[in-house]
C-alpha cells in the first residue's frame, strides 16, 4: 500500500483554492507571500512529515512552472533536506491539480497496486502517528469496501486550528466530519480516483467514506493572512491541561511557539512550564 501525501505549493491552475492570489500570478508570486508560505511549509507541513512514526510514505509537491527560479531551488532544497528522496517536487503549467497528481502517481508509484492519497496543504500539519494510523485504516477500508466500490474516502474529524495573529498563536479545537484536512482516498494506484476536484463537504452524501473520530487531534489547520481558502475556526480554546497531549501529537509546536507565543493566558502559562 503506497501512502502518498499530495501538496499544492503556489500552484497556478485549477485546484479548488479561493484566494485572490490563486488567479493572479503577481499576487501568487509576491516575494513577501512566498517567504511566508515557505516559513509555514518548513515549520509546519514538512516538519510534521519528518516527525512521522511511520516514515514509509511519499510526498508529491505540485508547484507552478512559472514559480521564480530562486523559489524553485529553495523549494527543492528544503523538501530534499527534510524528507530526502521521499519528496517529489514537480512544476507544471496551468492545469487541473488533480490531473497533475494523477499522472505523476501513475508514472511513479506503480510498484504496489493500491495507494492511499492524502491531502496536505503547505501550511497544515498531520499528527506524528498519522501515517501509521491511516495505513491501518486504509487496509481495513480496502478489505471492507462495499461490493462494486473500488475506492473509499477516509476523513479524520478531530483536529485543531492554529490561528496566527499579531505575532501570537491561538490553538482552537476543530471537529468536522467532512473536512479536507488530511482527507484520504484508498484506491487502486492506476485508477482515476483522487482527492482533488471533489466537493469534500459533500463526501458523506456522495462518496463511500469512513469517518474517524479519534480522541486526539489528527491535524493542525493553520489560519493566517495568506490562506488559500476560507479559514474558519471555533472559539473553543485548547486548555492548559490539554497541552501535553498536543505536544505529543505535534512535536513541532514547541519550536513553533518560540516564534509565535501562545496568545491565550491560561494555555500560555502551561506551555511555558
Amino acid at each position: 500500500m503506497h501512502m502518498i501525501y499530495e501538496m499544492r505549493y503556489s500552484f497556478f491552475g485549477r485546484s479548488g483554492w479561493q484566494s485572490e492570489a490563486s488567479t493572479d500570478k503577481a499576487l501568487l508570486f509576491d516575494e513577501a507571500r512566498l517567504d511566508q508560505r515557505h516559513y509555514f511549509l518548513e515549520k509546519i507541513a514538512l516538519r510534521s512529515l519528518a516527525d512521522q512514526s511511520d516514515g514509509d510514505f511519499g510526498l508529491i509537491v505540485l508547484s507552478a512552472e512559472d514559480l521564480p527560479d530562486p523559489h524553485k531551488a529553495r523549494l527543492q532544497q528544503v523538501c530534499g533536506d527534510m524528507l530526502g528522496d521521499r519528496a517529489h517536487v514537480i512544476f507544471r503549467a496551468p492545469d487541473s491539480a488533480g490531473d497533475c497528481f494523477t499522472r505523476y502517481r501513475k508514472e511513479t508509484f506503480a510498484s504496489d497496486p493500491w495507494s492511499t492519497q492524502i491531502v496536505l496543504d503547505d501550511d497544515d500539519a498531520v499528527a506524528v502517528d498519522f501515517t501509521e494510523r491511516l495505513r491501518a485504516e486504509a487496509l481495513a477500508a480496502k478489505k471492507l469496501r462495499a461490493p462494486g466500490e473500488e475506492y473509499c474516502f477516509i476523513s479524520h474529524a478531530r483536529g485543531i486550528s492554529a490561528v496566527f495573529r499579531d505575532g501570537q498563536m491561538s490553538l482552537r479545537h476543530r471537529l468536522n466530519a467532512a473536512t479536507n484536512l488530511g482527507l484520504a482516498v484508498t484506491a487502486p494506484t492506476g485508477s482515476r480516483r483522487q482527492p482533488f476536484g471533489i466537493a469534500h463537504k459533500k463526501i458523506l452524501d456522495r462518496r463511500p467514506v469512513r469517518v474517524i473520530y479519534s480522541r486526539t487531534p489528527s491535524y493542525i489547520r493553520a489560519v493566517h493572512e495568506t490562506n488559500d481558502s476560507k479559514a474558519q475556526f471555533s472559539d473553543r480554546i485548547v486548555q492548559a491541561a490539554e497541552m501535553d497531549r498536543m505536544h505529543r501529537a505535534f512535536p513541532l509546536l514547541r519550536d513553533l511557539m518560540t516564534d509565535w507565543p501562545i496568545a491565550d493566558a491560561e494555555t500560555r502559562e502551561s506551555a511555558a512550564a
